[in-house]
């Protein structure tokens, strides 16, 4: 079985692909990857078993492959890498990097990471069709800057929000953005800043995030 530690690998070995990184999309599609190892450490530590799955569906592939760029989950151009999370009680999540969800208006939007449930997955991969956002448990929007966020992404974050919910919905980054943090903040969106692999507290943070709303998914299903 492949393990967490081998996807924490993994995105090292995108990052080091590109070094030195030559634009901000590749060092976003490794932070992506970065935070999807987060939200398994935190599905672990509620007491999850992770496992890995290819879009053919052959358990545990090796090497992993993930989306560098928005895709759909029932794309074949290339053989999708996602997580399984599996808890002890019976529920099933899959985690996915760089996927669309249709909203509640019937607009699609890209979600940096994504959990979904598992028959839902199965759902959308066998019917050619995209997740829908009653059944996406925890997304993230994963932003790698060198330097400060602007405004206009906490305003694009609030949009997508709207329309395909706000419990359990993050935005993340490295960069410091005050204008962001202040409208989210606002709002009452869930949010962190400065998450860097350098950083053990602030790695420790987003996993507390991260491991409540698994707990949230949980408790909604007793």
């Amino acid at each position: 079985m492949i393990t967490l530690q081998e996807l924490r690998d993994a995105y090292n070995q995108i990052l080091a692909a590109h070094s030195p990184v030559q634009s901000s999309g590749q060092a976003n599609d490794a932070f992506e990857v970065y935070v999807l190892a987060l939200v398994l450490r935190a599905a672990r530590e509620e007491g999850a078993q992770i496992s890995f799955e290819s879009r053919n569906g052959y358990a545990n592939p090796s090497p992993l492959v993930f989306r560098t760029s928005p895709g759909r989950i029932y794309s074949d151009a290339k053989n999708y890498s996602h997580a399984l999370i599996d808890f002890d009680d019976g529920l099933s999540y899959e985690g996915h990097v760089g996927v669309y969800v249709q909203g509640l208006a019937g607009v699609v939007h890209e979600c940096d990471v994504l959990v979904i449930d598992r028959n839902e997955g199965e759902f959308c991969r066998r019917n050619l069709v995209h997740p829908k956002r009653s059944n996406a448990a925890l997304t993230a929007e994963c932003k790698f800057y060198t330097g400060k966020l602007g405004i206009e992404l906490g305003r694009q974050f609030l949009g997508v929000t709207m329309d395909v919910g706000k419990e359990d919905r993050f935005f993340l980054s490295n960069s410091d953005g005050k204008s962001v943090d202040r409208v989210l903040a606002h709002h009452k969106r869930q949010r962190y800043f400065g998450l860097s692999p350098l950083n053990a507290d602030s790695e420790n943070q987003v996993v507390a995030l991260f491991r409540s709303a698994f707990r949230n998914q949980r408790a909604r299903r007793r």
